[in-house]
């Protein structure tokens, strides 16, 4: 399966810690849903506006163990939906990506969520709080 992530997965060092494994990836784009930090957090989430474009990274051929660990670290919050994703090779392909449920949009504040900003000011702080990436029972 092909997975799209927009925020802290966009780090080879969290999907790895998350999965386990090493996927090839892809830079890559998805048209009209948007990124807003989740208010009171490092991370954001992903919700649909039309016109908007969200840039991230692709994750080819991820096996169902590791998408099942995804499903757990994304939580409760977050459903695992099907989209079309526009790597920047120009090859047009289908993944998933984890969209925030509609009853939780409210906890996305109105900023935008900045890669660069959070690998600078919070990678290292996410990846030393996270505590399920020793999960063993998957």
């Amino acid at each position: 399966m092909n997975i799209f992530t927009y925020g802290s997965l966009m780090f080879p060092s969290v999907m790895k810690a998350v999965t386990g494994r090493e996927f090839p990836a892809r830079k890559a784009n998805v048209k009209n849903y948007v990124r807003f930090k989740v208010r009171g957090e490092s991370y954001p989430g992903l919700t649909p506006l039309k016109g908007a474009v969200t840039e991230g990274v692709l994750y080819i051929g991820v096996d169902v163990v590791s998408v099942r660990r995804l499903d757990d670290f994304e939580g409760e919050f977050y459903e695992r939906t099907e989209i079309p994703v526009d790597a920047l090779d120009g090859q047009s392909l289908t993944a998933q990506t984890y969209v925030i449920k509609a009853q939780y949009r409210d906890r996305l504040s109105s900023k935008p969520w900045d890669p660069e900003r959070f690998e600078a000011d919070d990678l290292r702080e996410f990846m030393a709080s996270y505590q399920g990436f020793d999960r063993t029972d998957l």
